[in-house]
C-alpha cells in the first residue's frame, strides 16, 4: 500500500480519536497531523447542543507538500440523541475531483439502519442498538478507566453491519503536549472494521488525558503518522 493511502488511512483513524467529552457547551478541537516531521494535515472538530441532540461535525483536509500530491478533504456529520446513539450521519468527501456523499439514518428501536448512496437506499438490519463511528468515541469519552487491563466494548455500524471495537488500557505514559509533559493513559483500539469513509489499518493507539485524546499514532511503512491537539485544556 503507498504512502499517499496510508496518510488518508490514518487521517481517517483520528477520527475516531480526537473527538472530546461532550456537553451542552459547544467545543472547538484543533489537531495537526505530522508525518516524517512536518505537517501533513489538519483536522477540526466541532461539538455543539442542537435542539435535544448533539451535533458533531469533522472536518479534515491534506496540507503542504503532501496536499500537492493527495489533494483530500472531508466532512463528516452525526446527530446524536439524548441516549448517546446516532439518529442520522452524514459523509462527505472528496479526493482530487473526485466527490462522494453517503448519508445515514439509524431507526434504533426497530433494528434498521437506511443508507443512501448516489440516489439508492438500502436498508439493514443489525440485532442490537449500534454506534457510527464518530458518535461511538463521543459516548467513549464517558468511560472510567480503573487500571491498567481494563477493556471496553462498542458495537458499531460499518459496511452494513454491526462490528464490535475494543479499547484496552495499556498503561500510564509521559508524552510531551502543548501543556508540556504530563501523565496520560495509553489506549490501544482494535477496531475490527473497515471505516465507511475510507479502507483502514484496524488499530492504533491514542493518549488520554483530562478526558481529552491528546495525541494519536499509527505506523506507516516509512515512519509513522502522529496527531496532536493543538488547543488542549490544560486543567481539568
Amino acid at each position: 500500500m503507498g504512502v499517499r493511502k496510508y496518510l488518508l488511512l490514518w487521517i481517517i483513524i483520528f477520527f475516531w480519536a480526537l473527538l472530546s467529552s461532550p456537553s451542552r457547551a459547544e467545543s472547538l478541537l484543533k489537531y495537526n497531523v505530522r508525518w516524517l516531521g512536518f505537517t501533513a494535515g489538519k483536522i477540526q472538530i466541532k461539538i455543539q447542543p442542537k435542539d435535544q441532540m448533539t451535533y458533531v461535525v469533522a472536518y479534515s483536509k491534506t496540507v503542504g507538500l503532501v496536499r500537492l500530491f493527495f489533494p483530500f478533504q472531508s466532512k463528516w456529520e452525526c446527530w446524536i440523541g439524548p441516549d448517546g446513539y446516532p439518529v442520522k450521519s452524514r459523509i462527505w468527501r472528496k479526493r482530487g475531483d473526485k466527490e462522494v456523499t453517503k448519508e445515514f439514518v439509524f431507526q434504533q428501536e426497530k433494528g434498521i439502519v437506511k443508507r443512501i448512496y448516489k440516489g439508492k437506499v438500502r436498508i439493514d438490519k443489525v440485532d442490537r442498538k449500534v454506534y457510527d463511528e464518530l458518535s461511538a468515541f463521543v459516548a467513549s469519552f464517558k468511560l472510567q478507566w480503573e487500571k491498567p487491563g481494563a477493556q471496553k466494548y462498542f458495537w458499531i455500524y460499518s459496511h452494513r453491519k454491526a462490528h464490535q471495537a475494543v479499547l484496552t488500557y495499556a498503561k500510564d505514559e509521559e508524552i510531551k503536549t502543548y501543556c508540556g509533559w504530563v501523565t496520560a493513559k495509553r489506549i490501544q483500539a482494535d477496531f475490527g472494521f473497515q471505516s465507511e469513509l475510507v479502507k483502514r489499518a484496524r488499530k492504533a493507539v491514542f493518549w488520554w488525558w483530562h478526558k481529552q485524546m491528546v495525541q494519536s499514532e499509527g505506523d506507516m511503512p516509512i515512519g509513522h503518522l502522529t496527531a496532536i491537539l493543538r488547543n488542549p485544556r490544560c486543567k481539568p
